[in-house]
């Protein structure tokens, strides 16, 4: 039969490769370009492309990868020798979606060619061809744990593990590992400074780290980006497209483009096959870059317009909650009973602020009775701050609830929230202050990123400052 000789011609037979192996694997380097027959290979990636549609019935994926055959001990840092894989599926669903810089790519019967001087790995799922991706590090990039020699995501129905390639695995993890430390992996030549982005005639490559994530709605993120040049852009991010981004990460954005009809602010326009990903930890490149930090410069300037034309926090957690994900307000007020533990790190726009006469926002405090009252006509012994947000997100903009967040500073949290509390009364500096910080808590597009704790059912503000 036709179909099944064809099927037999693209699968090694059982005599080429070694005694109890069904799959024999060579460094990329090291594969015969002028044989005829498929190769099996290992490879660490340094970039990929989105899967993305190329006509009626074909999509394909791009992944360009290396090892130790192609980068030899003692290689120079900018070194950049890769091999790429492409990858032909007839369905979306059937190729690797890549979300970060480090892990490793397995192929199964790929035919080689070179192009442009570097050798391509074709693989036809539909011809036979398989994938596997694994993790470099314990966790995968969605923070999954499928076990050492489990890929994080594979082709067909099962994928195949013998017993041979756990010391191949476990060789280039290690050595990924080495190479990423001591070398940038993502080399200069490879992607763009945002401070040259404008100037870019075509599609270009960025390497940045994720300063803000705001969430716009319920299905996309603008993400605030910022690099060693010392600009800031933002760049739209589809939640379900890109899962895995978090702030904070360094991450790789292959085919980006300056959008020109931007006129407010700097954006980066993505198309369908643009990637975004983070590097595996240890890294050099990500290490290089953990100086660069928000501009309050520019959140400073944006805040001075009557309505912001960027999303901007006005406030900022302690350096401890950094890395505390973000909990949305229907979480915390909604499915309140599934959340772990007492301390939250959520973000929110300001409706309202109660009390609305600003001079009461602070109390007269008695330890004793445990008693708060106004501080007009008194001389307070203890001040503290009692003011409540009503508040709204993302994920409660199609409701009409109003959601409330306590600043209640009588037992320590949220002191130093609007700053030291002052009888605001009888002093006109501090009351000009806090009228500034209410001004700007009330702006459209002004947010509040903080940490809250669980008390009795209420959240409580607490280390967080303005």
């Amino acid at each position: 039969m036709p179909g099944r000789a064809a099927k037999k011609s693209t699968t090694p037979t059982k005599a080429a490769a070694k005694k109890g192996h069904r799959y024999d694997y060579a460094d990329l380097a090291k594969a015969s370009v002028t044989s005829s027959d498929t190769h099996h290979v290992y490879g660490v990636i340094v970039d990929a492309t989105f899967p993305y549609k190329v006509n009626k019935d074909k999509y394909v994926c791009s992944v360009k990868v290396i090892d130790n055959s192609l980068h030899a001990k003692g290689a120079k840092p900018s070194d950049n020798d890769f091999a790429t894989i492409v990858i032909y599926a007839k369905r979306f669903e059937d190729l690797p979606i890549v979300h970060r810089v480090g892990d490793i790519l397995r192929v199964h019967r790929a035919t080689l060619r070179l192009y442009k001087n570097h050798r391509q790995f074709n693989v036809s799922t539909q011809w036979n061809g398989s994938w596997a991706l694994f993790s470099t590090d314990k966790q995968c990039a969605l923070d999954t744990t499928p076990g050492d020699f489990v890929p994080c995501a594979f082709s067909g129905k099962k994928p195949s593990f013998e017993a041979h390639e756990k010391s191949i695995l476990g060789n280039l993890r290690s050595w990924a590992k080495n190479w990423f430390k001591d070398h940038d992996g993502v080399t200069k030549d490879m992607y763009r400074p945002l401070n040259k982005a404008k100037s870019a005639n075509s599609d270009f490559d960025v390497v940045a780290r994720i300063v803000r994530i705001h969430e716009m709605d319920e299905y996309t993120n603008e993400l605030c980006l910022r690099d060693g040049s010392g600009e800031s852009w933002h760049t739209l991010a589809l939640k379900l497209k890109f899962p895995h981004l978090r702030a904070g990460q360094v991450v790789r954005i292959r085919s980006a483009s300056n959008d020109v009809t931007s006129t407010h602010k700097r954006v980066l326009a993505l198309s369908h096959y643009s990637n975004i990903m983070s590097f595996i930890s240890g890294s050099r490149l990500e290490s290089s870059m953990s100086g660069v930090k928000a501009d309050k410069a520019d959140d400073m300037k944006a805040l001075a317009a009557a309505v912001p034309m960027t999303a901007v926090h006005v406030s900022s957690v302690a350096a401890k909650h950094a890395n505390l994900p973000v909990t949305s307000l229907h979480d915390l007020f909604h499915n309140a009973d599934s959340l772990k533990g007492d301390t939250f790190r959520t973000c929110f726009s300001v409706i309202r602020v109660n009390p609305g006469n600003h001079a009461e926002m602070v109390k007269c405090y008695d330890a004793k009775s445990k008693k708060a009252s106004s501080c007009k006509g008194q001389k307070c012994a203890t001040c503290i701050w009692q003011v409540e947000f009503y508040c709204k997100d993302a994920s409660t903009a199609g409701n009409a609830n109003q959601y409330r967040i306590l600043n209640y500073s009588h037992e320590g949290l949220g002191a130093n929230f609007f700053g030291k509390a002052a009888n605001l009364h009888t002093d006109a500096a501090a009351r000009k202050r806090v009228d500034n910080h209410v001004a700007n808590l009330l702006k459209f597009n002004a947010h509040v990123d903080c940490v809250v704790e669980r008390r009795n059912g209420w959240y409580y503000i607490k280390d967080t400052t303005m």
